[in-house]
């Protein structure tokens, strides 16, 4: 028996050393057979950049002993607030993951993006095998779990609307709730140039501009061509000012410069954060909603509108990014979920003149809230708006936003004045030309590194001539090479007789090589939703309330802009209005409904 045991054991000791002799280390590689990507990177630092929403954004990343230990962003023209995210966890991530497939945080796509991009540059250029460092990552399966939660006034959305909402009802003393499906605040506000119109302002008042609600109002229904809701924005021009005041209370600041976003718009009541852009509303609002007690769920998707045996809305199912499932239980729901620019089967529903553009708005406007409002029988209504412009795509953008060069049709002909006032420019486009999009053409002397770029990305052509330039870009010789001469004729002369243009503002293009820049349809916002009342609660189409169901916002702003879009400011000044108006209404409701 003695003899069988050590027998057994030596056999056994054979066979471990025989498998083991089955595996071997790659010398230059810690991770064994599993091959990382980074077996050929020496340990250093190395730099790489890509291309976020407000410029290049550079980083480094550390490599030692084949491993990606720190990778930090040295540089970066993000807006703060929405990129603050990304630009905290991404790089961790990356790191944990040892990994380029790293997913990337909703709301902030473009930051996230970049900061990919960079480190792949950066990787690449150490000579690491990016093709491993892509591979999917391998994801614990985790079982769904079911939350309930019981509030008062659940608000589904955390753009301007939504935290205006919040910020109102919070004054209730309730149980605010807001769930923002992505991972940042602020929805397409936060993209804005944070501009926001008023009549009668404190800033007005200090300047000596002196304005009415109504002359505001006037401007608004005129553009509205009888098919908007004169009350609603008579009153949105009446709480202008007040709303000012508010924002200002709830921590906005604006610089000191009035202007207008239209020059038929008079007098300047064009107010601008001092921020630059959009998050000036956003941050302070959201740290108001906060302080006052709201609670805030992000990455919670609103999905679906619970009603009870009387068909009022009693509360929103939900779903997380993680797969759990949310139930909240409320006395009171506010839509403020933004439009659907981003959903092409709405866009071709509602909004079909604009159904092929694309879209620079946030990443959440699916069109979720119109969804779940539809679905228990609430009146859509919309008139086939967007704010549209057609604008070129891509870095060339930053050179050529306001440019009123020479414009001709995909056919190669000139078609307008090009200095035309940016919003009624899309119209003139579309009835002139019958189709969605143009070319800009420039000559050497218009030649830069983001005009190069746009080359690159697709967006624009370059050729010595204007035949080969044509031949490019489909458009025809002859009337492309026409339409240049006569440009070029006419700017000589000092005297557009063809459209009237400002002689100033007219350069011949006669120096090779020429450009070609592709301007296409790009929406940045659409105006079809639930309909409201003036105290925000949602209609069907009898025109019966829906009790307890409440909608502010772009969701719902299908009666408030029908073609043209009056200019920037305008959106935001109806959105917070209306918020504060939804918030303070479905506050009462709530209260009298427990």
């Amino acid at each position: 028996m003695k003899s069988s045991k050590i027998l057994a054991a030596l056999l056994s000791l054979t066979l471990f050393f025989s498998m083991s002799g089955c595996t071997t280390k790659d010398p230059g590689n810690e991770t064994g057979d599993v091959k990382n990507g980074l077996e050929n990177v020496a340990d250093g630092s190395y730099e790489g950049s890509g291309s976020g929403h407000g410029g290049d954004l550079k980083l480094a990343v550390t490599v030692k002993d084949h491993k990606i230990t720190e990778v930090s962003v040295i540089e970066h023209q993000e807006t703060a607030g929405i990129s603050d995210k990304p630009l905290a966890d991404l790089p961790g991530l990356i790191v944990d993951h040892q990994s380029l497939a790293i997913d990337t945080i909703s709301g902030a796509t473009e930051t996230s993006t970049a900061i990919l991009s960079a480190a792949e540059a950066a990787l690449s250029e150490a000579g690491a095998d990016i093709e491993a460092l892509k591979k999917p990552i391998e994801k614990e399966d985790k079982t769904s779990e079911v939350i309930e939660k019981n509030v008062d006034i659940v608000i589904v959305g955390g753009g301007v609307a939504g935290l205006s909402a919040a910020v109102e009802a919070s004054k209730s003393g309730q149980n605010i709730l807001l769930i923002e499906k992505t991972a940042v605040l602020g929805g397409s506000t936060s993209l804005s140039g944070g501009k926001i119109l008023a009549a009668d302002s404190v800033f007005q008042r200090e300047q000596g501009i002196v304005d009415t609600p109504e002359q505001f109002a006037d401007f608004l229904i005129k553009l509205g061509n009888g098919k908007v809701n004169e009350d609603k924005l008579r009153m949105i021009a009446d709480h202008s000012s007040a709303n000012i005041d508010w924002l200002i209370e709830n921590g906005v600041e604006f610089s000191d410069v009035i202007d207008t976003p239209n020059p038929e718009m008079t007098p300047n009541r064009g107010l601008n954060a001092a921020s630059g852009s959009g998050q000036g509303f956003i941050t302070p609002l959201a740290q108001a909603a906060k302080d006052a007690g709201v609670e805030i769920m992000m990455e919670t998707r609103g999905e679906k509108l619970i009603v009870d045996e009387n068909n009022a809305v009693v509360g929103v199912e939900a779903t997380q990014s993680n797969g759990d499932k949310v139930i909240i239980n409320a006395a009171a729901v506010i839509l403020a979920t933004g439009g659907y620019d981003r959903n092409p089967e709405l866009k071709a529903e509602y909004s079909p003149s604009y159904a092929d553009s694309r879209t620079n708005v946030g990443a959440g406007n699916e069109g979720d809230g119109l969804i779940m409002a539809r679905d228990i029988g609430a009146k859509i209504i919309g008139n086939d708006s967007a704010i549209a412009q057609i604008l070129p795509y891509g870095s060339a953008m930053a050179d050529l936003f306001t440019y009123s060069g020479l414009f001709v049709s995909v056919q190669g002909e000139r078609f307008m004045d090009e200095s035309a006032p940016r919003p009624v420019r899309t119209p003139i486009v579309l009835r002139e030309t019958n189709a969605p999009e143009f070319f800009i053409i420039l000559d050497d002397k218009m030649s830069s590194e983001n005009i190069t770029k746009s080359i690159e990305e697709g967006n624009g052509f370059t050729a010595d001539t204007l035949e080969d330039l044509a031949a490019q870009t489909g458009m025809d010789a002859a009337k492309l090479s026409a339409a240049v001469a006569r440009y070029n004729e006419l700017a000589a002369k000092g005297v557009d007789d063809d459209f009237g243009k400002n002689a100033e503002l007219m350069s011949s293009v006669d120096s090779a090589p020429y450009y070609a820049i592709r301007c296409t349809m790009n929406t940045a916002g659409t105006f079809a939703g639930p309909q409201t009342n003036l105290k925000a609660e949602v209609l069907r189409e009898d025109g019966s309330i829906i009790q307890g169901l409440y909608a502010a916002g772009e969701v719902s702003s299908g009666d408030l802009i029908d073609k043209e879009y009056p200019g920037s400011g305008t959106a935001i000044q109806s959105f917070v209005t209306m918020g504060r108006i939804a918030g303070e209404t479905a506050a009462e409701y709530a209260k009298a409904n427990k």
